[in-house]
């Protein structure tokens, strides 16, 4: 645990195998209708040339993450 009694985003994905209890990300999933986000995300998708992008629901959910755990963008990367 971080000195302000929030759960460090490894622990967050790995609190099943650590405490034995659900994680927060478990439960914010369950919480969440992702599929309403995704079809409201979808029509932002670039078809353009060039590689695939990521789908948009995926970097959404990375934005909540940094939001939720104040991680920097360089944080975030090595996170994911």
């Amino acid at each position: 645990m971080k000195r302000t009694g929030q759960l460090s985003l490894a622990e967050a994905f790995l609190g099943d195998k650590l405490s034995g209890g659900s994680s927060p990300l478990d439960r914010l999933s369950g919480l969440v209708k992702w599929y309403r986000f995704e079809k409201l995300l979808t029509p932002l998708r670039d078809g353009g040339p060039g590689r695939a992008a990521w789908p948009p629901l995926v970097l959404f959910k990375a934005l909540l993450l940094q939001s939720l755990y104040g991680l920097s963008d360089r944080e975030l990367e090595e996170a994911l």
